[in-house]
């Protein structure tokens, strides 16, 4: 690789007669009636010797928001744009191109404060040699520098092989909007919250998704196999079968919400062993497309492992996407929609939604089930030494009050959904010192 010529290329700013309105990924987003700006993570302080690292699934705007960082560094004149890198690393073949692309730009520049923004870092094996390399140079003692990444095995832990060298650096994710987020999209003005719910329960928070449906009042096919090459394109850097793959997220928009063990998940499929299908399951989740939401033991107030769990999808669109791939439904928005005018189904994604939205904000989240008994209780939060039970009903003002053990079940429904529940999804947030990005736009209407 040619890498002056590939960083000149990757970052135009650097020519004086450059503009970032220029930008392919500012030009597709700013003042677009479908994008949503994530000011929340825009308000992120860039400063020398901080180290942050965004996870996040594929196409969810990680690099859009990079480009309005830089953007935003070059017109508040906090950086000269010859000081700011951009690296995307999916064409990088190997740690040590990475290494050496960081090593050339960084040598005569040690004295001054840069920014360097290394995109989709996940596609580099061993990525971290490349950056602890620069650290030990001392390369990076007056560097910023951001890295985005879609795996979040490989993120947690490589963020751990850096002690020391972050400053007050920190580790955030980048989801799809949430529905909490939908009011704040300019192509939704005026729309009433239980509008928004239905346009979000067929649609989803991924942006090209809410494009297609602001532009066109529904998500095209094209988009859907967009999203769905991402996925097997992600599963093959791992090995793993797209075949597999299929049945496997079949089987969990098929069973969404259902207790479910590895040998009962892997039923009507081809997949033989449960081995196969943690294996996969556990590349869903480590890719945010999945959640794994383990039964809690009240008496230990830990959650068990080994007992069976329930899986939910991060967002409404990789339902879709689950059911119709493998039976090959085509006109898949049409046919989603009427799924979701079903009371039943439509419970299925309430449940799937506020579990998800749970678990999204790092809450401790669990489910609870008894086989003597047969009772279940569909969400734990288990934060700060203290439990809280839920109950997740379309209707819950039908459903009778209940305890479990010593505990009172509380009942939440589409309401508590809309306006995010306070007790519930509320917690702790990184971003406390700098703005709550948990705050309900809802409560704003």
């Amino acid at each position: 690789m040619d890498s002056t010529f590939d960083l000149n290329e990757q970052n135009p700013w650097w020519n004086a007669d450059y503009s970032m309105q220029e930008d392919l990924h500012l030009r597709q987003s700013s003042g677009q009636p479908h994008y949503l700006q994530r000011t929340e993570f825009l308000n992120l302080p860039l400063r020398p010797g901080d180290f942050h690292i965004i996870r996040g699934p594929r196409q969810v705007g990680k690099t859009t928001l990079i480009k309005e960082w830089i953007s935003r560094l070059i017109q508040s004149k906090s950086s000269l744009p010859q000081n700011i890198l951009f690296l995307s690393c999916e064409g990088i073949r190997d740690f040590t191109e990475l290494q050496k692309t960081l090593t050339l730009w960084l040598k005569d520049k040690q004295a001054t404060p840069t920014f360097i923004f290394l995109d989709e870092i996940s596609f580099v094996e061993k990525w971290q040699q490349a950056v602890l390399h620069a650290f030990n140079l001392g390369f990076l003692e007056n560097s910023c520098l951001v890295i985005t990444g879609s795996n979040a095995r490989d993120l947690k832990e490589s963020s751990e092989r850096f002690p020391g060298r972050r400053g007050q650096g920190k580790n955030f994710s980048l989801f799809p909007i949430s529905i909490l987020e939908y009011p704040r999209i300019p192509g939704f003005k005026g729309k009433s919250p239980e509008e928004l719910l239905e346009i979000y329960w067929s649609v989803g928070g991924f942006p090209h998704a809410i494009k297609d449906y602001i532009t066109y009042g529904a998500v095209t096919d094209s988009t859907y196999e967009t999203y769905r090459n991402w996925i097997i394109g992600d599963a093959a850097r791992y090995a793993l079968s797209e075949e597999f793959l299929k049945q496997i997220l079949y089987r969990i928009s098929e069973t969404l919400t259902s207790r479910l063990t590895w040998s009962s998940l892997i039923e009507t499929t081809t997949i033989k062993d449960h081995q196969t299908a943690l294996r996969y399951v556990e590349h869903l989740s480590d890719a945010f497309l999945c959640h794994i939401h383990y039964c809690f033991d009240l008496d230990k107030k830990a959650p068990t492992f080994t007992k069976a769990r329930k899986l939910y999808f991060i967002d409404p669109l990789l339902v879709a996407i689950g059911w119709a791939w493998k039976p090959a439904i085509p006109n898949i928005y049409s046919w989603f929609k009427k799924q979701v005018n079903d009371p039943e189904f439509k419970s299925l994604l309430l449940e799937n939604g506020i579990c998800g939205l749970a678990h999204r904000q790092g809450l401790q989240a669990y489910f609870w089930y008894s086989s003597k008994t047969q009772q279940e209780v569909d969400l734990i939060i288990y934060q700060n030494q203290k439990i809280n039970l839920y109950e997740i009903k379309l209707n819950p003002s039908e459903s009778k009050k209940k305890r479990i053990l010593s505990f009172p079940v509380q009942m939440l429904g589409m309401a508590d959904f809309l306006h995010a529940n306070q007790s519930v999804l509320n917690k702790d947030s990184i971003f406390d010192e700098w703005n709550n990005p948990l705050d309900s736009d809802y409560d704003k209407l």
